[in-house]
C-alpha cells in the first residue's frame, strides 16, 4: 500500500496542485533581489560558458540505452506490471522520485527499487514548502534517504522544479538554501 500524500498533493499529476494567483507573490523585494542576482550571474558568466562549450571537442553520441531513462513510481500501478513493462522496454536507467515527507515510509521505496536489480537509479528527493521553511528537517530527511539507498545508487537529485512556488521555492535563493547544509 502506498504512503498517503498531504492534501496539497495532486495524485493524478504526481506533483503539488497549482497555486492560486494570490499565493504566488511575484514582485516582492527579496524576489527582485534574487532575480537581479540571477540576471547578473547570467550576463557575467554567459559569455564564458558559451566560449567554453563552443571550444569543446564534440563527443561521440552515447548509446541510446545509456542515454534514455524512465521515471518509475510505486504509487501508480501494480509493481509487478511496472517491472515487466520496464523489462520489455529494455531501459536500464530509472528515475525514482521520493518525497522528503515520506522518509518514514522509505521501506516502501526500497522494496520497489529492489525489483529492478540490473538497473541504474537516479533518486530525485522532492522538496515541499515545509522543506524551505525548516531546513533542518529537510537536511535530516535527505540524509536519511541517501543513507537508505547507499549500495543501490550514488546518484541523487536534490529538489525538483526549483523555481516553482508550488514546490516551495520562490526563487533560486530558496533552492540554494536547501543545498547549503547538504554535505557533498
Amino acid at each position: 500500500m502506498s504512503p498517503e500524500h498531504p492534501p496539497w498533493w495532486d495524485p493524478h499529476s504526481d506533483q503539488p496542485y497549482k497555486l492560486s494567483k494570490s499565493k504566488k507573490p511575484r514582485l516582492q523585494a527579496d524576489n527582485l533581489i534574487e532575480y537581479a542576482k540571477t540576471a547578473a550571474t547570467a550576463l557575467t558568466m554567459g559569455p564564458i560558458v558559451g566560449w567554453h562549450y563552443a571550444s569543446l571537442k564534440r563527443p561521440t553520441p552515447p548509446d541510446l540505452l545509456d542515454f534514455v531513462g524512465l521515471g518509475v513510481s510505486p504509487d501508480h500501478g501494480d509493481p509487478v506490471q511496472i517491472e515487466d513493462l520496464v523489462s520489455e522496454l529494455g531501459v536500464k536507467k530509472l528515475l525514482l522520485r521520493i518525497p522528503s515527507w515520506h522518509v518514514n515510509h522509505i521501506e516502501h521505496y526500497l522494496n520497489f527499487a529492489d525489483r529492478f536489480k540490473n538497473h541504474d537509479f537516479l533518486i530525485n528527493i522532492l522538496q515541499s514548502k515545509q522543506s524551505v521553511q525548516d531546513i533542518e528537517i529537510w537536511e535530516k530527511n535527505v540524509s536519511d534517504i541517501v543513507r537508505a539507498f547507499q549500495g543501490k545508487t550514488n546518484e541523487f537529485q536534490l529538489g525538483n522544479a526549483i523555481n516553482r512556488s508550488k514546490w516551495g521555492c520562490q526563487h533560486t535563493g530558496d533552492y540554494l538554501k536547501l543545498l547549503a547544509g547538504i554535505p557533498p
